[in-house]
């Protein structure tokens, strides 16, 4: 088998190796090259500046090239979980007579099963405009005849069906390493995603039935992958890794990027440290001090992955593994045990030293290692996804082969979104009318033009390698425009009396509780009322005036507020009509509010409330005196908005002698007894003033 180029463009460094498949022992690693990034280039697996990337991936090409003396064109890369989606789908096949299931038809139900999670991606995402690529997919089960079983390649039956998890990526995920391989003269043939990838090389096919964590920690995020029953299940990403770590040294140290970097990577070697800050100044420290540094930053990473841990896998796994030069952190390991809840001796580092069946490469070491490991595993096993190229209006789109190929695919592949296949028809105008919804149509845009190879095309057209397609959008419809006047029917202009003022009687037209002029435009969404000039309704509604309510005053009551509800008067040329009454051109209309009387409030006062002798009693009202501004008036007087009644039952206040009535005396007085009076406690006489309530004591001593 020829040798692959496997390359790990991470975060903070870049890694190649050149691997061939031995029948006998496995696989071989004939070469491998490691170089970092100058400068931060890449954030969260993304990347960012496309010349600095490319210069770290020709540098280790170029190393490869020299350990081998041969050039590498092709080459083989996994792209990291950022805004990684994953969807799990099924595919059946049925056919007339038992056959054998070989590993093609196998393979193409695994391929239709991949194509119907895409679909449930394309429908279930707000954003349609995203364009997806599938990175890598895996098989979660088998069936034949309705039975599962741990492979379908050489079985024999009628129904086959299968369940595959499959993971896709933003188009601009992948672009972004299609451009920086583009800038080194490499072409890519196979991709496939970092936490499946590590996978391969990480977990061994027979330890895959257990339920374990894959966590392959990085310098900007921490993939996950989670085993169960003999096939990976289930995709994660953390958006944080060693970089959180390394910011905390230098925002406490003040120190470069690469400086605070080679300070966390020292922890692990050095029990002190020694390095100069940002400004020249050198510090010694102990390792305990940056330990405790970094705690926090660790702890935050360490429940980061084990929420999406246990988010992914309903339920605490078996054990975890981690990978990646991450995965060194110290403390990490036993916070990641501590927070998943499971024991130490659970969490484990694999590293390159541990992989059975890999030879060569000795000097590949440590967790960082395992990913370009499983790259390489994957293209040779055929894991990844191959892909050619068409070129659409003059620029090279890469179209994958696990995404069924037509024109319509290519095209969106290109970033040319579907809405511009068709001309777009103008945009309808859509308003309210009197709570009735109109809509005013756009004019319709003209087709796009389309050919493939020089000949007329179409969207569904199946397309092959090399195919040239040129795309000419159509030309979008004019939106739909109405002003006031064009909607408004013909009418006769008035002139009335208003309560006695003289006006116009028009149509009018509101929008959104505002007056609108003939000559406005109408726009979308216009919730629009149109109130005629016909009859005594249509005046009332201009005016504001709801006869089914009625009119409202608010006066106060011996202090107490109250709402006086008035019925209308209406009249037409002094007579009482309905408000259907039509109007003509010279009639007077008056309305006004029916005037009601302070009698017919039928107001009373209220009795005076004493305490006489330890019982309350209640003195009622002599007689009903209303007041207004201090002067007494009649029930007849007219009742006005804003007047404050008084409402009493005296015109004098009761004194002692008044309420003695009310007071219970022994049947049998003695001679020379004397009568005590007294008022809240102080001694009182028959004429003294009593007040709402007093409290009077009447005893005979």
């Amino acid at each position: 088998m020829e040798p692959i180029f496997a390359l790990d463009i991470g975060t903070r460094m870049v890694m190649g190796l050149v691997m061939t498949k031995n029948s006998e022992q496995g696989y071989e690693i004939l070469a491998s090259a490691r170089t970092e990034h100058r400068q931060r280039a890449m954030y969260d697996g993304q990347v960012h500046d496309v010349d600095e990337v490319a210069r770290a991936v020709i540098k280790v090409k170029e190393i490869l090239e020299k350990k081998l003396n041969v050039p590498l064109k092709q080459v083989a890369v996994a792209a990291a979980g950022r805004a990684l989606r994953t969807q799990i789908a099924f595919a059946e096949q049925k056919e007339p007579l038992p056959v054998h299931w070989e590993r093609e038809a196998v393979l193409a139900l695994e391929m239709e099963a991949v194509h119907s999670a895409l679909r449930q991606l394309q429908t279930s995402e707000v954003d349609d405009s995203q364009s997806y690529h599938c990175v890598g997919y895996s098989p979660i089960a088998h069936w034949n005849e309705g039975e599962e079983i741990s492979n379908l390649i050489g079985q024999r039956g009628k129904i086959a069906k299968v369940s595959v998890i499959a993971t896709f990526l933003p188009r601009t995920v992948v672009d972004g390493l299609v451009a920086v391989l583009g800038r080194v003269g490499l072409e890519m043939t196979s991709l496939t995603l970092e936490p499946i990838a590590a996978g391969q090389a990480a977990i061994p096919t027979n330890m895959r039935r257990l339920n374990l964590a894959l966590v392959d920690i990085g310098a900007g995020t921490a993939d996950i992958a989670l085993t169960r029953n003999g096939s990976f299940f289930a995709y994660g990403m953390v958006p944080m890794a060693g970089d959180e770590v390394t910011e905390a040294i230098c925002a406490h140290y003040l120190l470069d990027f690469q400086v605070g970097e080679k300070v966390k990577r020292e922890l692990n070697t050095k029990a002190r440290l020694n390095f100069k800050d940002f400004l020249g100044v050198k510090v010694v420290v102990d390792k305990e001090e940056v330990i405790d540094v970094i705690k926090s930053a660790v702890e935050k990473l360490a429940k980061s992955i084990a929420a999406e841990i246990l988010n992914l896998n309903n339920g605490v796994p078996q054990a975890v593994i981690l990978i990646g030069g991450g995965s060194l952190t110290p403390m990490l390991a036993k916070l990641v045990a501590e927070t998943v809840g499971i024991p130490l001796n659970r969490v484990g580092i694999q590293s390159r030293e541990q992989l059975g069946e890999i030879s060569g490469g000795k000097s590949l070491k440590g967790p960082e290692s395992i990913t370009p490991i499983g790259i390489g595993i994957a293209a040779l096993e055929g894991n990844g996804l191959q892909y050619y190229t068409v070129t659409v209006n003059g620029s090279i789109v890469s179209i994958f082969e696990l995404q069924l190929a037509t024109v319509a695919e290519a095209l969106l592949a290109a970033g040319i979104l579907p809405r511009s296949f068709f001309g777009k028809p103008g945009a309808a105008l859509t308003f309210e009318w009197n709570n009735e919804m109109r809509v005013i149509k756009g004019t319709m845009g003209s087709s796009a033009q389309l050919s493939v190879n020089g000949e007329p095309g179409k969207l569904e057209q199946a397309i092959t390698a090399g195919d040239l397609i040129v795309f000419v959008p159509g030309e979008p419809g004019e939106d739909a425009q109405a002003y006031f006047k064009d909607m408004l029917p013909a009418y006769e202009a008035k002139w009335i009396s208003w309560n006695g003022q003289r006006e116009a009687f028009l149509p009018q037209v509101w929008v959104n509780d505002r007056l609108a002029c003939e000559t406005d435009r109408i726009f979308d969404g216009y919730k629009i009322t149109y109130i005629p000039n016909e009859d005594l309704n249509d005046l009332l509604k201009q005016k504001g005036y709801d006869l089914q309510k009625k009119a409202e005053i608010v006066i106060r009551i011996n202090g107490e507020t109250h709402k006086i509800d008035l019925d209308y008067e209406v009249l037409v040329n002094g007579c009482g009509v309905g408000s259907s009454c039509k109007l003509c051109d010279g009639d007077s209309i008056e309305v006004h509010p029916m005037p009601i009387t302070i009698g017919e409030l039928k107001l009373q006062p209220k009795p005076l409330i004493y305490n006489v002798n330890g019982v309350e009693i209640e003195y009622p009202p002599r007689e009903t005196i209303i007041s207004y501004r201090g002067l007494q008036v009649a029930e007849t007087q007219q009742l006005k908005d804003g007047m404050d009644l008084r409402v009493e039952g005296y015109k004098q206040k009761p004194i002692l002698s008044d309420l003695l009535p009310y007071v219970k005396f022994p049947d049998e007085i003695r001679p020379g007894s004397t009568l005590k009076l007294s008022v809240n406690g102080q001694p009182a006489e028959f004429t003294t003033v009593l007040y709402p309530g007093d409290r009077m004591i009447a005893t005979w001593n």
